[in-house]
């Protein structure tokens, strides 16, 4: 944790000044800190973003984490395909700690689609803007296939399933909803499991859409959950394994015919393996 204090220099929002003074923070980081109440004004801690006086005392922590080594399976001048680990957020917009660094300040490039902070796996991102609008492209018209390995406890089909629902998100939690519900998307997945222990499986899922929180929302429904996610899973498994973060891995990427500059990558496949078995858990 890292202490920061200063005194406020004239009448404005408490966020405000904080990024007055701090310009490098943002308002998730500051969010965050506010729900854990630290912040305090005048020694005193506080729970909203409230208008500062002149002369008023602010002083708040920020939590601090150390950054993760990327890996690189491929690289040429206009993309990047590396593997994210779990703990590290994609994008700048997402990050939340102070002394950490996103996927992308990590590389230097800009991703092209995101992964949940605690999943891993495989990320593309661009290296120039021509590269950057195919990729973003292939991706809406699902010109790039997405596969993930995930260990699960529940009510698992042997045989595999197909599961197509409509979701919508809410502030930041996702749920199964009807297709005439506002703002409700198609969502698409096939899973099959490929090992078991105990009260766990491997599965391999297929995706044909990419919504945020997916997998872990559409298996849930199925009364299917990935060990360890704290946000849509079965907490009592996970605290029987002592798990905290997901077992979701994106572990294959495979590209379609893509158009100009990176038609040479058309048909190829980029694989990984998990950083978990559950044979091992």
């Amino acid at each position: 944790m890292e202490k920061i204090s200063f005194i406020n220099q004239k009448a404005q929002p408490l966020f405000e000044a904080i990024l007055d003074f701090r310009p490098t923070l943002n308002f998730n980081i500051l969010k965050s800190a506010l729900r854990k109440k630290d912040i305090k004004v005048n020694d005193v801690k506080v729970k909203d973003n409230l208008l500062l006086n002149i002369g008023d005392k602010v002083e708040f922590y920020i939590n601090s984490r150390k950054n993760k080594k990327i890996d690189v399976i491929f690289e040429d001048e206009n993309i990047l395909i590396v593997f994210k680990p779990a703990g590290v957020e994609t994008t700048l917009k997402d990050k939340t700690y102070l002394n950490s660094k996103s996927l992308e300040e990590l590389v230097g490039a800009k991703a092209c689609h995101r992964l949940d902070k605690n999943t891993e796996g495989l990320v593309v991102l661009a290296k120039n803007i021509e590269s950057e609008n195919c990729l973003i492209d292939a991706f809406r018209k699902h010109k790039i296939k997405k596969e993930y390995i995930a260990v699960v406890s529940g009510n698992i089909n042997k045989n595999g399933e197909n599961l197509e629902n409509y979701i919508k998100k809410e502030q930041n939690f996702v749920k199964i909803c009807s297709k005439n519900d506002k703002n409700a998307k198609i969502a698409k997945l096939s899973y099959v499991p490929i090992s078991s222990k105990n009260d766990l499986s491997m599965l391999k899922i297929n995706l044909e859409t990419g919504r945020t929180h997916q997998i872990r929302v559409q298996l849930a429904h199925q009364g299917i959950f990935v060990l360890g996610d704290e946000k849509y899973g079965d907490r009592e498994i996970n605290k029987k394994y002592h798990k905290t973060k997901q077992l979701l891995c994106a572990c294959e990427l495979t590209f379609d015919k893509l158009s100009f500059p990176l038609a040479y990558l058309s048909n190829k496949k980029f694989e990984v393996a998990p950083s978990f078995e559950v044979e091992n858990i």
